[in-house]
This record gives C-alpha cells, sequence and structure tokens, in this order.
C-alpha cells in the first residue's frame, strides 16, 4: 500500500511533480528532434516557403486543442484514471506517428514527412492538455508556480537535448538513426505515467468523486463558471499574441544564418539547445523567483526581454560580432520559457471546475493559433521587406501580451 501510495498523483510529492515533469520531458524531445530538422532540411536545400509549410500544417493539431478538451474532459476510463487514460494511449501513439521514419528516406520537404509529423504532433497535442489538465486536477492553487516550473523547465531541456542529440545524430548518420533515438528516449519517460496512480478526485474537492462521463450541461456550465468573464477574456487575447514572434523567427531563423550571416546548419543546431537548457534552468527557477520577485515584474521582464532579442536581430548582418548573433539564438528560449511558466500558472490558476481539459485547452488552442498565424505569415512578411523588417515586426506583436500581462498580474 505505501508502495502505491507514493506513487499517488498528489500532494506535490516528487513522484507527483516529477511524472508531471517526465510526459512534458518527452514533448520537449519531440519539439527539439523538429527544431533540428528544420535546420538539416535548410541546410541540405529546403527554402523558406518549405519549412513554412511543414511548420504550418504540422502545427495544425495543437490548433485544435479548444476541441479536444471537451473529449478529453467527457470520456475516460476510471481503471487507468481520468486523465492518466488519455496520457497514456497519446504517448504510445506519439512514438508510433514517427516510427516510419526510423526506416524511410528524409531528404526534402514532402507529403508523406508532412502526414507523419502531423499525426504525430496531434498525439503529443493530446498528451499536452491531458497533463495540463491533471496537473490543474492534482495540484493545490499553492504548488502550481513552482509545479509549472518544473514541468516547463523539464520541457525546455528535453527540447534541448532533443535537438542536440538530434543534430548530431542527422548530420553524422542520418534522419532514421535520429527518429530511432527519439523513440528509445520517449519510451523511457513513458515508465512515469504507466506506474503512476490518480486521484478519483479534483485536489481539495474530496467529496465530489469524478464521473466517467459529463453531460453536455455539465461541460457548458464548468466551461462558463471559468472563461466568462474579464481576466480569462484577457489571458486569451494574450495567448492569441504571444507566439506570433516566435512563430515567425522559427521559420526564418535558419535561412538568415546560413545565408546571410554565413553560419553551416550544425553551427545553429549545436549552439540553439545551449538557449533551451538556459531556458529549462530559467524556468525551475521562475516558480521560485515569485517569491521574492513580484510576478507582474517578472512576467513584463520576460517579454521585454524576448522583445528585445528580436530587435537585436533585426541589427545583424555579417559584420555583426559571433558573440552577439549567438546571444540572440541563445536568448529567444530562454526568455521564451521564463513568461510561459509563469503565464501557465495564471492559465492553470483561472481553470477552477472539472472542466480543466476543456478550459485549458481553450487558452492554449489561442496560443497555438498565435503560432500557426506566424509560421505562416513569415514568408509574407520577408516578401514585403527584409530579414531586418521581419524580426522587428515579430518584436512588436509582442505589445497586446505586454499590456494584458500587466492586466493579469494586478494585485
Amino acid at each position: 500500500m505505501e508502495l502505491i501510495k507514493s506513487r499517488l498523483l498528489s500532494e506535490g510529492s516528487v513522484w507527483h511533480i516529477g511524472s508531471l515533469s517526465a510526459v512534458y520531458l518527452s514533448q520537449g524531445l519531440s519539439g527539439g528532434t523538429l527544431f533540428a530538422l528544420t535546420t538539416y532540411l535548410v541546410s541540405i536545400g529546403a527554402s523558406v516557403k518549405d519549412i513554412s509549410l511543414l511548420l504550418s500544417i504540422t502545427m495544425i493539431p495543437w490548433t485544435l486543442k479548444i476541441f479536444l478538451g471537451p473529449i478529453i474532459d467527457s470520456f475516460t476510463l476510471n481503471r487507468f484514471g481520468r486523465r492518466r487514460f488519455w496520457i497514456l494511449i497519446s504517448q504510445v501513439a506519439m512514438m508510433l506517428a514517427v516510427m516510419p521514419l526510423v526506416f524511410i528516406e528524409v531528404s526534402e520537404v514532402n507529403f508523406l514527412l508532412i502526414c507523419l509529423l502531423t499525426a504525430h504532433n496531434a498525439f503529443v497535442a493530446v498528451s499536452d492538455i491531458s497533463v495540463d489538465a491533471l496537473a490543474a486536477d492534482s495540484l493545490n492553487a499553492d504548488q502550481m508556480a513552482n509545479a509549472n516550473g518544473f514541468m516547463w523547465g523539464s520541457k525546455t531541456l528535453g527540447r534541448g537535448i532533443g535537438m542536440a542529440l538530434a543534430t548530431s545524430i542527422f548530420f553524422s548518420y542520418g534522419v532514421n538513426e535520429g527518429f530511432l533515438i527519439l523513440i528509445i528516449l520517449m519510451s523511457t519517460a513513458f515508465i512515469f505515467p504507466l506506474f503512476s496512480e490518480e486521484l478519483g478526485y479534483k485536489a481539495g474537492q474530496q467529496n465530489e468523486s469524478y464521473k466517467n462521463r459529463l453531460t453536455l450541461g455539465e461541460l457548458i456550465a464548468g466551461v462558463s463558471a471559468s472563461m466568462f468573464n474579464r481576466s480569462a477574456f484577457a489571458a486569451m487575447i494574450f495567448m492569441l499574441f504571444a507566439n506570433i514572434g516566435y512563430g515567425i523567427f522559427d521559420v526564418i531563423y535558419n535561412e538568415f544564418y546560413i545565408e546571410e550571416l554565413g553560419w553551416s546548419g550544425e553551427e545553429i543546431g549545436y549552439l540553439r539547445p545551449f538557449g533551451m537548457w538556459l531556458g529549462g534552468l530559467i524556468g525551475l527557477s521562475a516558480g521560485l523567483l515569485t517569491i521574492y520577485f513580484q510576478k507582474r515584474s517578472l512576467l513584463l521582464l520576460f517579454i521585454t526581454g524576448q522583445g528585445l532579442v528580436f530587435l537585436a536581430a533585426s541589427t545583424f548582418d555579417p559584420s555583426t560580432p559571433t558573440w552577439m548573433t549567438s546571444m540572440a539564438i541563445i536568448g529567444v528560449d530562454a526568455v521564451d520559457a521564463g513568461w510561459s511558466v509563469l503565464i501557465f500558472s495564471i492559465l492553470m490558476a483561472l481553470c477552477t471546475t472539472n472542466t480543466s481539459a476543456t478550459n485549458f485547452g481553450i487558452f492554449m488552442g489561442f496560443g497555438n493559433i498565435s503560432m500557426l498565424i506566424g509560421n505562416n505569415i513569415a514568408p509574407y512578411i520577408l516578401g514585403a521587406g527584409d530579414y531586418s523588417f521581419a524580426f522587428v515586426f515579430a518584436a512588436l506583436s509582442l505589445i497586446p501580451c505586454w499590456l494584458t500581462g500587466y492586466y493579469l498580474t494586478r494585485s
């Protein structure tokens, strides 16, 4: 009994936080591998339009999280746990979706590659919304900022590990071997949710057990209770603009650094993980920093920092010192992790009902639509001006986040 209790997802225990972080680590490994793949493809001839197409289509499942939430909230098998059921099946499906990439040749952006990565991302999105709902259900309000730090920190560290490993393997051995390593690493992280036990009720509501299914009326009532207020509206505005600049950056930075600044794909692939690892450390500490600093000050600092990174990139040319161009690649992920941890803790605190997956899915749906917008408009922004104009546009897109972030962190 004590062994089972030690694996219970509650009270912010080491196993509890570790299990949530392990699933986020798995998602990060997947994202890092995709980052490395885009860099590899650009280095062998893929264009900005190719990368925009790849990222835009594979991003679509993330924008559908708004619709995934009601399904995850409304159906489960209690034998596996209300949220854990979805985490387990999505983790297995994530690995199966990329299994063909261990065997087929990948040398360009084509229909098959896009289909496989889109299917993979669909299951990563299910895993993401399920673990977010699990965190919102199993954590007390005073544990969320710290737990989010560990979760997002693990995801960002995973991105760095995934990109560093995949870069090394892609350029030295091939894409097939890189995806084989990804599957092995994800299967290791799968052990944590597999052997966990989930609460049968929302944290702090011991007298109200979960139902296997929610009626449409219960679903609507739960969403209305959390979402129809000024704070939720401000949060949706924040998320709608939050990732436009990042989406633009991801599409154009490889070609900019390779074609304009003279870097190699390997140099980019080996350097960017350092920013992800730094972001992981910032994410891990962001929750703790709120003990000593106002959440408003930290959030606005990180948003401002990301804007400054984009503005700095707009001034780069071949004569710019390498240390300065390197700092931009490192800084973009470091500051992104900082504000992400803080805003996610705010969003989770707004998910106060048993429809946590739906509520959080709505918020994250807006964030993913933001990324999709950035990925899609990047070639047009670049066509309307130059790289400098595109980076300035990315910086200006953060202004609504600064304003709504100020409102969301009011006392």
